[in-house]
């Protein structure tokens, strides 16, 4: 396989060198004359059913007239010759010194495959110069035709050149295989050697391992009672599990619920704690107010007897006096008038003492003084702003507080103590005591 590839990469290589050598000539046509210069580019070389582009360019070297081109190319294959383009490409009437000219005509190769084909051009020009007419013409070897182009040769080549060298390189590594395969042998062969010796002891130790494997085999046996009796076991254990969860739930549950209660009944006892430091307060601040009333209450019994005592005197005296009164009736009118003073002077005395102990009675008994109690129900109510505090509807009906009235505002031992200010009550106790004074004020006439 390897011989049949080179022979044709060498068969392939002096065809390409032969096609070459037929091929050397120049990229294109030239002619140049004393009058003209035509000049035209194509390909050397061109494929089977291709297209070309072919150029040609002309210039004048003297003033013409009456110019006409006619380019003619023909296609040789197997002993004949076609045309594949006949045409005039340029007619001018007259053309001055230095005119140029370019065109681009469009070639196709047809699709037969003839042999040894090739395209043969003929080139004629027509024109007259200084009242000369002048005929040239010209015709060459223009392209050969190839089914594959010089390039695409060079580059199958290059790919096999490649080949050659892959192949070479997988030789190379072939042999150093088989060099690595011989060494893997001789290892091998000492490797099997050591084999057998492995495999008379292994046989001995195959022995010995059945022997086991009936132990383990009973071994096994005696597991696997085991493992049905924990997996039994297990069962019961998933199930106890599960109750146990479904019991923790539940006490979770009832654990929140708790510490719900919790919190509510600390908040009540919070509540509750804050409302006693209020009732000691208030409780102290009565008691205080008690003791000074009660003290107040001593006095006045105190101050009231003493008086008593007095009066209980002046009785005594008036009864003197009225017997030496009555004794003196017979005495002179100076007496008399005496006796009249002294008199007087007793019984304004008496009214004295009757108006002081009638006031302080009255003093003792006053209602404002006495302590203030509530009906045990309590409102919380939001401070706003200008800290004003509203009062409830039900206790402003209770006190009869109407919108406008006054209230007195007082504060003693953590509390705020509002009493409504009726001014209409105190109008008839001060009528009642301008009454007792002028009462009095008559008595003392009297």
């Amino acid at each position: 396989m390897l011989i049949r590839k080179w022979l044709a990469l060498c068969w392939l290589g002096v065809l390409l060198l032969a096609m070459a050598a037929g091929s050397v000539s120049a990229y294109g046509y030239s002619v140049v004359e004393d009058d003209v210069e035509v000049r035209m580019d194509y390909p050397i070389e061109m494929k089977i059913g291709s297209c070309y582009t072919i150029t040609f360019w002309m210039k004048t070297s003297e003033n013409l007239t009456d110019l006409t081109v006619v380019l003619t190319l023909y296609y040789h294959a197997d002993s004949s010759a076609n045309p594949l383009y006949s045409q005039t490409i340029i007619s001018e009437d007259s053309v001055e010194v230095g005119w140029t000219k370019s065109k681009t005509i469009q070639v196709c190769i047809p699709d037969a495959r003839p042999r040894d084909p090739y395209v043969r051009s003929e080139l004629q020009l027509y024109y007259t110069v200084n009242d000369t007419e002048k005929t040239l013409s010209y015709e060459w070897y223009m392209a050969i035709v190839r089914s594959q182009t010089y390039q695409e040769l060079e580059s199958e080549i290059d790919d096999l050149e490649d080949d050659i060298n892959d192949l070479k390189n997988e030789v190379n590594q072939l042999k150093d295989q088989l060099q690595e395969k011989e060494e893997a042998l001789k290892e091998l062969q000492e490797s099997y050697e050591d084999l057998l010796s492995s495999y008379s002891s292994l046989t001995e130790k195959y022995q010995q391992a059945e022997v086991e494997l009936e132990s383990l085999n009973e071994d096994y046996q005696s597991l696997e009672k085991s493992y049905q009796a924990l997996e039994d076991e297990h069962q019961a254990t998933i199930i106890e599990l599960e109750k146990l969860r479904s019991k923790y739930e539940m006490l979770t549950k009832n654990y929140g619920n708790l510490e719900e209660r919790y919190q509510s009944l600390l908040s009540d006892y919070q509540t509750t704690l804050s409302e006693l430091n209020t009732y000691k307060a208030m409780y102290l601040d009565l008691k205080s107010r008690h003791e000074d009333l009660q003290s107040r209450h001593n006095d006045l019994i105190a101050e009231a007897a003493s008086l008593r005592q007095k009066i209980a005197d002046l009785e005594r005296d008036y009864g003197e006096l009225n017997r030496i009164y009555q004794a003196t009736l017979g005495e002179s009118s100076l007496t008399k008038n005496l006796l009249f003073a002294q008199t007087a002077a007793v019984i304004a005395g008496v009214g004295i003492y009757a108006l002081l102990s009638r006031r302080f009675m009255r003093r003792a008994a006053r209602p404002g003084e006495a302590p203030v109690e509530g009906n045990g129900e309590k409102r919380v109510q939001k401070v706003l702003s200008g800290r004003r505090v509203t009062i409830p509807s039900e206790v402003a009906s209770e006190l009869g507080l109407k919108e406008g009235d006054q209230v007195e505002v007082d504060y003693g031992n953590g509390a705020i103590i509002i009493k409504p200010v009726k001014e209409v009550e105190e109008k008839p106790i001060k009528k009642r005591e301008a009454s007792g004074e002028s009462n009095s004020a008559k008595e003392e006439e009297k």
